[in-house]
């Protein structure tokens, strides 16, 4: 999907859709390649205790080579497994009924809806979006993470809700919600992080900015 968007074809809800549905597996079929280096190289990176024990008992290399292999297959499993684990669990829509003054939220995880919540026992929804920049004098965004945030009034958070792609524009997604929401109760956020990027000859980091909207 290119962006969060607001579906309003069902004239009696009001859907933010975080992730088409297209079920777990085709999400995570998605992700995985994506994910295949960095997972072998987490594995054999958390094995290094253990090649080293190995070469201090005397180990020959041939030994240590395939406990590396056995390392960077038990890495792959695991990450794929926390894929598949994550696209389950992850939420696909976040629903506010009815559309016109919304009074319940739905968390929507693909093909499965949860349980309506009171809109009353929500305190807060923000858009939590970090941007890392390139250190170089344009300053463009290199990485970032949108995640959307919901807190209730008994002080407990909501699930973590990722938002794909991190080049989203957040602002639009912030007015809408705010729109939405008018009628209720809800406080409406976004809060921005930017910061720059750490050029490949220093070892720390430059520091960046924060900023931040409320509704």
């Amino acid at each position: 999907m290119d962006s969060v968007r607001m579906d309003r074809s069902d004239p009696d809800v009001v859907d933010v859709v975080l992730r088409e549905a297209g079920g777990p597996l085709a999400y995570a079929a998605e992700r995985w390649p994506g994910e295949v280096i960095g997972s072998l190289a987490a594995g054999v990176l958390y094995g290094t205790p253990l090649y080293v024990v190995m070469a201090v008992l005397g180990q020959g290399p041939g030994r240590i080579w395939a406990v590396v292999g056995i390392a960077a297959v038990v890495g792959l499993l695991v990450n794929t497994f926390a894929i598949l684990y994550g696209a389950y669990r992850n939420v696909t829509r976040l629903r506010f009924s009815p559309a016109a003054a919304p009074d319940t939220m739905t968390l929507v995880r693909g093909s499965r809806t949860g349980r309506p919540r009171p809109l009353a026992d929500v305190r807060q929804i923000w858009i939590d979006h970090r941007v890392v920049e390139s250190y170089k004098s344009d300053r463009k965004p290199v990485s970032g993470r949108i995640v959307l945030h919901v807190l209730l009034r008994n002080g407990r958070p909501v699930r973590a809700m990722p938002v794909f792609p991190w080049t989203t524009d957040t602002t639009p997604l912030h007015r809408q919600l705010e729109r939405t929401l008018a009628p209720t109760a809800v406080q409406v956020d976004l809060v921005v992080e930017r910061r720059v990027q750490s050029p490949p000859w220093m070892a720390v980091g430059h520091g960046g900015s924060t900023g931040g909207g409320g509704g």
